[in-house]
């Protein structure tokens, strides 16, 4: 840490007019969540389901060998096609015969078809103090408990709708002929929390005559723009009272 510490300080400093007036550090909390969330296949329809879905809408048919003499197919094979459109939603057995769901005349319109895929579990981490959710895929730098909580922590528990977003854009691909979709969350739950260390400088430039911070983020790697905001705009009128007193004695 003290090396990290000295890197950094001499990164901030190479301007001679800039200083660091305190150096504090500090723990972010971050909340770990396991998600368990459903995916579909999505594709082109093919023809054969196009021609049962259209001949339900158009006739009364009851049985599969019907539309296996009308098509020249295979009985055993419209069977199996029949059967995928009920378990998917598509069509059902009314009292005259086969009849389309919403859904069905949904996809019939589009010359779409989804197929449930096994579900998925992964990690997500939130942030309450950024309000961020993000896949917690490699080990956190968790800090032990020696560092002080951030003074601006705040207690906010995570949400599905974010969850469900963040999934959908990272977890969604697009292959040669289909796309695999993330389609709901299935059941979140709260796992851990860990706490990220992160150093905190308070800056002043003399010839600009400014008081700023800067915040590195260990868990990131990076400067922390939203934590120094939220500092800068809490503190940054108490600083100056406090180099107008030092200056006074």
């Amino acid at each position: 840490m003290e090396k990290l510490i000295g890197k950094l300080s001499s990164d901030l400093t190479q301007n001679q007019d800039v200083s660091i007036r305190q150096t504090l550090v500090w723990q972010l909390p971050i909340i770990l969540y396991e998600v368990s969330f459903d995916r579909v296949k999505r594709l082109k329809m093919d023809i054969l389901m196009k021609m049962l879905l259209f001949a339900f809408q158009q006739s009364e048919i009851r049985r599969a060998a019907v539309l296996a003499d009308m098509l020249s197919v295979e009985e055993l094979f419209v069977s199996d096609l029949i059967d995928k459109m009920q378990r998917t939603g598509l069509v059902l057995l009314g009292k005259k015969g086969y009849v389309l769901t919403p859904k069905g005349h949904n996809y019939l319109d589009k010359g779409i078809f989804e197929e449930a895929l096994d579900g998925e579990q992964t990690v997500i981490s939130y942030s309450a103090a950024h309000d961020t959710y993000s896949l917690n895929e490699t080990e956190s730098p968790a800090n032990d408990g020696e560092f002080p909580l951030y003074r601006f922590a705040v207690e906010n528990d995570g949400e599905e709708a974010p969850m469900l977003e963040l999934l959908t854009n990272e977890r969604s691909s697009t292959e040669e002929g289909f796309q695999i979709l993330v389609s709901g969350i299935e059941d979140f739950e709260e796992l851990e929390t860990v706490f990220i260390p992160c150093i905190e400088f308070q800056m002043y430039d003399r010839k600009q005559d400014v008081l700023f911070a800067r915040v590195w983020n260990i868990g990131t790697g990076a400067w922390d723009e939203k934590l120094e905001q939220q500092i800068e705009e809490r503190e940054l009128v108490e600083w100056r009272e406090a180099m107008k007193a030092e200056v006074v004695e």
